[in-house]
């Protein structure tokens, strides 16, 4: 053969290989772009309903939009009623707030249809890094588990942080594992603990709860295999401190505009008339909003009225947090049933009133769900008698039981082969649970809303799906290799 024609073949089988894998990596990637798109379309679904109030969560979402406008109309970060820029806020942080504002927020139909789309991104990202490490079933499990959660669905329906808030999560907790499994710390580590590290800085200030989270960060760098332990102690500091700088600028800023040095008031609100009320709740046996009603007694500030950026300030929060433990630690038994029966919710309870609202339907209430005061056959009758009367709420709640069921074996599994695993499989499964974990037990009292897991759940699922496809031999190899 000339060699003008043995070249010719040898570009003509370079084609042909570019092509099969082309092919391949297309239907690779086939069901993991059809996942996406169906979580964004059912999440999409509702909006073409004549309306969307059932977006407004109350007081919270209408916050957020002022806060939003507030931004938009050069009122710093302060909330804008009635055209009148309040004083600065130390209530909200700025993540969300923001978030509206860059999309125009105040077109409730464009911020859940942006929301629906950062749903599937979610799912996107779950499958592609699952899959690169622990192989395509598990990427596949992953998605679907987070793309069917009904939660999550009506969550992202809200004008209300938790879209925002699991998409920063997915993007700070998986890639530093990715980087453990790589077992390199190179520049390109560096580079993805940096990234992650902004955007677990950013989800801190959506929502406050994740104020834990840099400390976490340095999980799995620590648990890396193969590296010295110097050079992991390194990662690990570099990964708390790129969060760390941002949550501390925001806390200094908070000082600055008000002298209160911490990331936002919530806390001291959630401790003093949620935790503390859910306390006298089981003690007196009255209802958590009767009780809230009558606390302002000792503060000063009724509940109504706590929220405002007006009434806000340092010695406000001091002395809720004040008034709060006095109340929690004379009763240190009721505390500890309160908060672990606020947590089981959590964990486990179907999502009724929101559900009810986003489908049209009967069977939601006005009162707080079954985490909230001591639960009695009485509520529970009530609860019972009015979602059967909504036919397709029955339907729903059911499903959700069963994928909750699912979940939660998935990760029973995860952590059984987590006995005799390699330092990787344990990192995958410990640092997500953890983070998890605790995501559901801080706001465990009074305040205990199921779509709370929803911002848990993309990690949750990413732990189940290695528990169900993830088998015992593949558990116990160190090191698995990336794959491409």
């Amino acid at each position: 053969m000339s060699p003008v024609a043995s070249d010719a073949a040898a570009g003509v089988s370079d084609r042909l290989a570019v092509s099969r894998g082309i092919a391949i990596a297309s239907r690779k990637w086939a069901p993991i772009i059809a996942i996406a798109l169906i979580a964004t379309l059912v999440r999409l679904a509702p909006l073409l309903r004549s309306n969307v109030d059932f977006s407004i969560y109350p007081d919270d979402s209408y916050e957020y939009l002022q806060t939003a406008d507030g931004m938009r109309a050069g009122c710093g970060f302060a909330r804008l009623i009635d055209g009148v820029c309040n004083p600065p806020e130390i209530l909200r942080t700025p993540g969300y707030p923001l978030f509206l504002a860059l999309i125009n927020g105040s077109d409730l139909r464009r911020s859940l249809a942006v929301q629906a789309m950062l749903e599937g991104m979610l799912c996107l990202l779950a499958a592609a890094w699952v899959s690169r490490v622990w192989g395509f079933r598990a990427g596949i499990i992953a998605a679907l588990l987070i793309a069917l959660d009904i939660p999550s669905i009506v969550s992202s329906n809200k004008i209300m942080s938790e879209t925002l808030f699991s998409l920063c999560l997915m993007l700070s907790v998986v890639p530093p594992l990715l980087v453990l499994s790589r077992g390199c710390a190179d520049a390109r580590a560096f580079a993805i603990i940096v990234a992650s590290g902004l955007a677990l800085g950013f989800a801190v200030l959506v929502r406050p709860i994740g104020v834990f989270l840099p400390i976490l960060e340095t999980i799995p760098f620590l648990m890396m295999p193969g590296i010295p332990p110097s050079r992991r102690l390194g990662l690990a500091v570099a990964a708390f401190l790129v969060p760390a700088l941002i949550v501390g600028g925001w806390c200094y800023r908070n000082y600055r505009v008000s002298g209160y040095a911490g990331l936002s008031t919530v806390g001291a609100i959630n401790l003093y008339y949620y935790r503390a009320a859910d306390v006298l709740s089981f003690e007196t046996g009255q209802p958590v909003m009767t009780v809230q009603k009558e606390m302002y007694r000792d503060l000063g500030v009724p509940f109504a009225k706590v929220f405002e950026a007006r009434v806000q300030s340092p010695e406000l929060a001091s002395r809720m947090n004040h008034l709060a433990k006095h109340i929690l630690l004379a009763h240190p038994k009721t505390t500890m049933v309160m908060t672990l029966q606020s947590f089981l919710y959590l964990c486990l309870s179907p999502m009724r009133t929101p559900l009810a609202r986003l489908i049209g339907t009967t069977g939601g209430s006005s009162e707080l769900g079954l985490g909230a005061g001591p639960v009695s056959l009485g509520r529970i009758r009530r609860i019972l008698s009015a979602v059967t009367q909504s036919p397709a709420l029955t339907t729903l709640i059911v499903l959700q039981i069963v994928w909750v069921v699912f979940i939660w074996f998935g990760v029973a599994r995860a952590l059984y082969r987590c006995r005799n695993s390699s330092r990787e499989y344990l990192a995958w499964i410990v640092f997500p649970l953890i983070v998890a974990m605790m995501l559901l037990a801080l706001p465990a009292g009074a305040e205990a809303n199921v779509r709370f897991r929803a911002v848990a759940i993309p990690l949750l699922a990413v732990v189940a799906a290695l528990g169900y496809c993830v088998g015992p031999s593949a558990a116990r190899q160190p090191g698995v290799t990336l794959q491409t």
